[in-house]
């Protein structure tokens, strides 16, 4: 087993700021330095303070309130009177040590032990084998008045013996071989604390002394910021531009949002006006079907009327009968004809409706629209990509600023909020590529729909070729039903006629049949060409339905594209906001963490007592005890002394 060497200083002592009041009459004390010596137990409670103080030769006054006092290299007599402690010494240089009782030091010190995950005290884990850690715990120490923590430095050392420790890791330390031992350091910063973790395996620990040393931190550091502030800068700007350029396209789609609002009703118009002429057309064809049925109903009794003669005065009569109820009106085929003639120039309108829309519906129509408006649907793409490519070489440099900056400790709040930025920037970079992407996806639209009003207008141009056409077949058809209605009158003074001269009325019934006949067959092809206006009717309606539909979608899309965009300005004018000044505000982080960093250098003042006001030095040696297997006492055993005959009987085996 390795003996492990418990090392106690020649003088030991600790910090604290005395509350006493220096009197009035209170001698300028000695120039001097403190050493101040602090043993711990092996988990960082204090047993003991202690303070070594160093003088030159001649007469010394001191203040301090101790235990006891002894001069450890002359033996000048001390005097004392309270806490004011007056010596004369001739050597170059004295050294006093005093025991102060009842001191706070500057740090509260923790050392916790564990074997297998299991805490374990030092006295338990002395020998003991398995997976150690160690974690180590210093903060500050409320109770110590004083600005020692914020001004000293610590510098800790663990010593682990590789014979006995293996695979040994300590994240954040300094390890360096001495001899066959590892030594473990960590530097902590003034006004800063550590929590840290020591691990190994380990078999029959033990562990010697920690130790810690504190010294007073100055540290002239000279940074220069100017290149990353001058960055900052330009990042500023370019938010600037960005939220400038955001406020722009929100201006853009709202007046695109107008637009496409009047688009909407105009479409909505559209598809009220095709139902309409649809519901026209339909009652037109229902109307000419019931007559086409009429026509049918009478050209079957064109067969009975020829049938045998045997029945014909009979049927003479009721023929005669019959036609002396027909009334010749005219007035329905007056409706007939100026019906066709709205549906006619409702038709002529709509097609005039549909050439407008389609001058209207084009991307380029579109762009125009937009530049009367002082949007440049060009110049709003051409500038996104430009504010694209600004932003993502911003992106860049912060990224690279944020690695410069991880190599550095104390730097992940500035790391953190640079990250922010970068996550903002990625976002309007996205805003600015679905912008693009929108304008893309409006132009393909526009002229998707520029090209349905194409086929809508030729559409429209055919039926209204078409529409003409029946029209005239209706004037047609109603002069010719104004003069069958008169036949229908002289008919009837025929068949009067007739009863008393069949033969010429058997002639005039042949010719009339035959007439019917032809009157039917030309019916069934104004019935075929209403079919086919229905069922363009029908189409036209269904087309501008899914116009309207469409129209509609892309009014949404407007309207979330709009939305969209106030957000983005709403982002970028925020963005702008929390940005402003963040060249300053680095600035002073900055020299704040360098500040952390260099202490303070303010007057060295005393640990002992406040009346001590020539103190050139104040260090701090902070030793915990060793972690040692107690060694077996074996008890010993004394040598019985002999005689000669009994020594000769032994040799024998007989006493």
């Amino acid at each position: 087993m390795k003996i492990l060497n418990r090392t106690v200083p020649a003088g030991l002592a600790v910090i604290m700021i005395m509350s006493a009041a220096m009197p009035v009459s209170a001698e300028k004390s000695s120039q001097k330095e403190e050493v101040i010596y602090i043993m711990t137990d092996a988990e960082g409670s204090v047993d003991g303070v202690y303070a070594v103080n160093i003088f030159g030769s001649g007469d010394i006054t001191d203040y301090g309130k101790y235990d006891s006092l002894k001069m450890l290299n002359t033996s000048d007599k001390i005097t004392t009177n309270e806490d004011k402690i007056t010596f004369s010494t001739t050597a170059e240089k004295a050294y006093m040590e005093g025991t102060l009782t009842d001191t706070e030091i500057p740090w509260t010190v923790s050392i916790r032990y564990f074997i297998d995950g299991k805490e374990l005290t030092a006295e338990e884990i002395a020998g003991k084998s398995g997976s150690l850690e160690i974690k180590f715990d210093v903060s500050r120490n409320e109770k110590c008045s004083g600005s020692f923590y914020e001004n000293y430095a610590l510098q800790a050392a663990f010593t682990l013996d590789t014979d006995i420790c293996s695979n040994i890791k300590a994240e954040g330390a300094t390890t360096a071989n001495v001899g066959s031992d590892k030594q473990i350091s960590y530097t902590i910063l003034p006004n800063k604390g550590i929590n840290a973790s020591i691990t190994a395996d380990v078999k029959n620990f033990e562990m010697a002394a920690v130790s810690i040393n504190g010294v007073k931190m100055n540290l002239d550091i000279d940074v220069d910021s100017s290149e990353l502030t001058g960055k900052v800068t330009e990042l500023n700007d370019g938010i600037e531009k960005i939220d400038d350029g955001a406020k722009a396209v929100s201006d853009g789609s709202s007046q695109l949002k107008d637009g496409g609002s009047s688009l909407k009703n105009g479409s909505a118009q559209l598809t009220d006006g095709a139902k309409s002429l649809d519901s026209g057309i339909a009652k037109l064809s229902s109307g000419i079907f019931s007559m086409q049925s009429g026509l049918n109903q009478l050209n079957a009794q064109s067969a009975t009327l020829t049938n045998g003669s045997a029945q014909v005065k009979s049927a003479l009569a009721q023929i005669q009968s019959a036609l002396n109820s027909v009334s010749a009106d005219t007035e329905n085929l007056k409706k007939l004809t100026v019906a066709s003639g709205e549906i006619k120039a409702a038709v002529s309108n709509l097609k005039s409706g549909a050439q407008q829309l389609k001058g209207s519906l084009g991307y380029a129509q579109y762009k125009a629209a937009m530049g009367e408006n002082g949007l440049d649907i060009d110049a709003l793409s051409a500038g996104n990509n430009q504010a694209i490519s600004a932003l993502n070489a911003q992106i860049d440099q912060l990224n690279e600023t944020i690695s410069q900056l991880e190599n550095i400790p104390g730097y992940e709040e500035q790391i953190y909020q640079l990250q922010e930025q970068v996550s903002q920037l990625s976002e309007i970079v996205r805003l600015l590529t679905g912008n693009n992407a929108a304008i893309a996806g409006t132009e393909q639209y526009l002229n998707a729909l520029s090209e349905g009003a194409d086929d809508l207008c030729a559409g429209l141009e055919r039926l209204e070729t078409s529409y003409a056409e029946f029209d005239i077949s209706i004037g047609i058809f109603a002069d010719s039903l104004s003069s069958m209605l008169v036949n229908v009158s002289a008919l009837s003074d025929g068949v009067n006629m007739l009863s008393e001269q069949y033969d010429t009325l058997d002639g005039g019934i042949i010719d009339y049949t035959s007439g019917v006949d032809k009157i039917v067959q030309g019916y069934s092809q104004l019935t075929g060409g209403v079919s086919d206006l229905a069922e363009g009717s029908k189409s036209l309606v269904d087309g501008s339905e899914n116009l309207d539909g469409g129209i509609s979608d892309l009014y949404d899309g407007i309207i979330e594209m709009c939305d969209g965009t106030d957000e983005l300005s709403d982002g970028t004018g925020e963005l702008k906001d929390q940005t402003s000044g963040m060249d300053t505000e680095i600035e002073n982080k900055i020299d704040d963490v360098i500040s952390s960093m260099q202490g303070s250098d303010e007057e060295t003042v005393s640990f002992v007592s406040e009346n001590n006001t020539n103190v050139e030095s104040v260090q701090f040696v902070i030793k915990t005890e060793a972690i040692e297997i107690p060694e077996i006492e074996t008890e010993e055993i004394q040598e019985e002394k002999l005689n000669f005959w009994q020594k000769l009987l032994r040799l024998f085996g007989l006493y």
